[in-house]
């Protein structure tokens, strides 16, 4: 048996390699077969990401607001509520939002509930339920962390913060050589589209205009948006140069101007309409 053995395992063997040399290659040569998209699915809706209206806020709610210089003046604790991942801010205790409850010492402290800045309608909502459970003094700081750790004239905002930031009601926009159809892409109808070629003694007095006509809220703030990140440069260069007074309204830019914000709604656009769908199958399957 054992010869048997020792003269079928070569045989065995070398089958397998001619197996391997033939069948092998022509089948990782075979042509990648394209995907199609499945016609016994809907096919996804792309979401709209345009123009979209804010809810307003009541009277309560807005009794839990705080600006900065209030905060700072009252003293008590202020409390860093944005996720742990984020960079410690100086002069506030980091706490997750869901554990303030849980500090029951805490309930007759003044405490400021310090967040992203854009998260405003989720702290109030947080306010109103922490003062029901007893934290009576608890407020909401309006402008979050930059307002909290603010030096300039002007706030830098990400596309995704200028989206959820519309959503609350916090911003009111500014267009600069902004296009039609650029702005309709807009989560917001800018008050103003202003010349790229505009400079900031023009946009300053469009500003105390568009205020005079209608005044900012107290939760809310100039957001400037240029065609990119190269134009408008040098007018941003010139606002940012500007002293900032401690408690003031800064204004806000939109990083990278529309491309960057476009960029993200597509992405968006991209996530939300593949979002739970089956993955194609490939044609003549």
């Amino acid at each position: 048996m054992m010869i048997r053995e020792r003269f079928l395992r070569p045989l065995v063997v070398g089958c397998m390699v001619v197996l391997s040399a033939t069948v092998l290659p022509a089948w990782a040569q075979e042509p990648e077969v394209p995907a199609c998209l499945r016609v016994d699915y809907p096919q996804p809706t792309v979401p709209e990401f345009g123009h979209t209206e804010a809810l307003s806020y009541s009277t309560q709610e807005t009794q839990c607001w705080v600006d900065v210089v209030e905060a700072r003046r009252a003293g008590g604790m202020a409390l860093d509520v944005r996720e742990a991942a984020v960079a410690p801010l100086p002069g506030a205790v980091a706490l997750p939002l869901p554990s303030v409850a849980d500090r029951r010492y805490l309930r007759d402290q003044p405490l400021t509930l310090v967040g992203t800045g854009v998260d405003l309608r989720a702290l109030t909502t947080a306010c109103l339920t922490l003062r029901k459970q007893g934290f009576s003094k608890v407020q909401v700081l309006l402008g979050g962390a930059r307002s909290w750790a603010r030096i300039q004239s002007v706030d830098m905002v990400t596309p995704q913060e200028a989206w959820l930031g519309a959503l609350d009601g916090q911003w009111r926009l500014i267009g600069i050589g902004l296009r039609p159809e650029q702005v309709q892409s807009l989560v917001g109808k800018p008050e103003v589209n202003l010349p790229s070629s505009v400079d900031d003694a023009a946009l300053v007095q469009a500003l105390n205009d568009a205020e005079l006509a209608r005044p900012l809220g107290s939760h809310q703030q100039w957001l400037l948006i240029t065609q990119n990140q190269a134009s408008g440069q040098s007018l941003l260069a010139r606002l940012q140069q500007a002293p900032y007074k401690p408690g003031a309204r800064a204004l806000a830019w939109l990083s990278g101007g529309w491309d960057s914000y476009n960029a993200y709604l597509q992405q968006q656009q991209q996530s939300a309409a593949h979002a739970g769908r089956p993955l194609p199958r490939s044609c003549g399957s």
